[in-house]
C-alpha cells in the first residue's frame, strides 16, 4: 500500500503533534514546568512527541526487562541489541517479517524510526506512556519506533516490545542507518 510523500505526512504530523502538545501544556494543573525541545539531528516529527521531558535525575540507561515474548536481536553498526517483543497482533505480524532489514533515522534524539512498506494488523490497546525501551507501532504513518530517551506520546501507539541491551548504544548510532532485526 502506497502513502503520500512521507515528508507532507511527516509535515502534517508535526502540526498535529504540536497541537496536542501546546494542549496538553496548557491544561497541567500540577504545575511542573515542561520545556519543548528543537530538534537537532531530524526535522521530521516525532511518531512518540515532540518535546522531551525535563527531568533532574539521571536518565536510565537500561529499561527494566520483560521475561515473557519472543526474544529479537538487533544489529546496527556492528553492535548487538537485544530485544524482546510482546504478544500484540501487530507484533506476530513483525514476528513473521524476520529477518529484515530495515532504514531506521533519528528523530529528534530520544528515537529512531522506520516506515514499513505494508501496514500490519493494528487491534491495540493504544498507550500514551511510553517510557525508553519501548519498541512502538505508529498506525497513521505504519512505521515503528526504538525509544531511547524520556518523551511524551501521541494516543496511537501500540507497545509492542522492549529493548533490554543498555539504551546508551543508541546515543552512538549514526543518525541514518540499517538495522537488521531478527529471532533470538
Amino acid at each position: 500500500m502506497k502513502h503520500a510523500n512521507p515528508i507532507k505526512r511527516l509535515g502534517i504530523l508535526a502540526i498535529a503533534t504540536a497541537a496536542l502538545t501546546l494542549s496538553a501544556c496548557s491544561s497541567a494543573t500540577d504545575g511542573d514546568p515542561t520545556s519543548a525541545d528543537s530538534p537537532t539531528s531530524s526535522p521530521a516529527a516525532s511518531s512518540a512527541g515532540a518535546d522531551a521531558t525535563s527531568s533532574a535525575s539521571p536518565e536510565p540507561s537500561a529499561p527494566a526487562t520483560t521475561t515473557s515474548g519472543t526474544p529479537i536481536t538487533i544489529t546496527a553498526g556492528g553492535r548487538t541489541i537485544t530485544a524482546t517483543l510482546n504478544h500484540s497482533d501487530v507484533s506476530q505480524d513483525f514476528i513473521e517479517s524476520l529477518p529484515v532489514t530495515l532504514p531506521w533515522y533519528r528523530n529528534y534524539d530520544i528515537e529512531f524510526i522506520t516506515e514499513l512498506a505494508a501496514p500490519m494488523t493494528e487491534t491495540g490497546p493504544f498507550y500514551t506512556d511510553v517510557q525508553p525501551g519501548d519498541l512502538v507501532y505508529y498506525n497513521p504513518m505504519d512505521s515503528i519506533t526504538i525509544i531511547y530517551e524520556e518523551t511524551t506520546s501521541v494516543p496511537t501507539l501500540t507497545k509492542m516490545g522492549e529493548v533490554t541491551s543498555d539504551l546508551a548504544i543508541f546515543r552512538s548510532l549514526p543518525d541514518n542507518i540499517k538495522m537488521r532485526i531478527e529471532l533470538g
